[in-house]
């Protein structure tokens, strides 16, 4: 799992010095940390109703526990000064967890709302953004921990 992650973040660091595409609205790359056993997750941000919608994939585990995630989030984006904004978002998770040790065995699927507030810069020379936000989620249904979930994240995304 380190390597595949390794080579992903290589890959995405690399394109912007071996492509010259038109830089664009839409975004794609990793989001690094968020919460307790998220390790990473894919990333995808697209323009939605004059601001923008983000998409993320998770999934992992540690030892005896398997998860996947996928969060939906509308964010409202307001620029701070050239290249460098803030935004604020709300939106719906889904997710699946399994949990297999000794006599122990359950699983479970949940939905999360979930909130998030970060910054960003949007490189002007070469088509990168970076973030860091936070993004506490509410469990509406079952989990295997504490139904509140506080994470922080640092994204890396290609921008086209």
């Amino acid at each position: 799992m380190k390597k595949l992650l390794f080579v992903i973040v290589a890959v995405l660091l690399t394109l912007p010095f071996t492509t010259q595409a038109q830089r664009g609205s839409n975004a794609i790359g990793l989001r690094f940390g968020g919460g307790v056993g998220h390790d990473a997750e894919i990333s995808f941000q697209t323009p939605f109703s004059g601001n923008r919608a983000e998409l993320d994939l998770g999934f992992g585990g540690r030892g005896d526990f398997d998860y996947w995630k996928l969060t939906g989030i509308y964010q409202w984006v307001m620029p701070i000064e050239s290249g460098f904004y803030w935004y604020l978002g709300l939106g719906p998770a889904l997710g699946s967890w399994s949990y297999n040790e000794h006599d122990l065995d359950d699983s479970g699927v949940y939905i999360a709302a979930a909130l998030n507030a970060g910054i960003e810069y949007n490189f002007e020379e070469v088509p990168l953004q970076i973030s860091i936000d936070t993004r506490p989620e509410l469990s509406l249904s079952d989990t295997p921990s504490d139904p509140f979930g506080f994470g922080l994240a640092l994204g890396l995304r290609y921008r086209f």
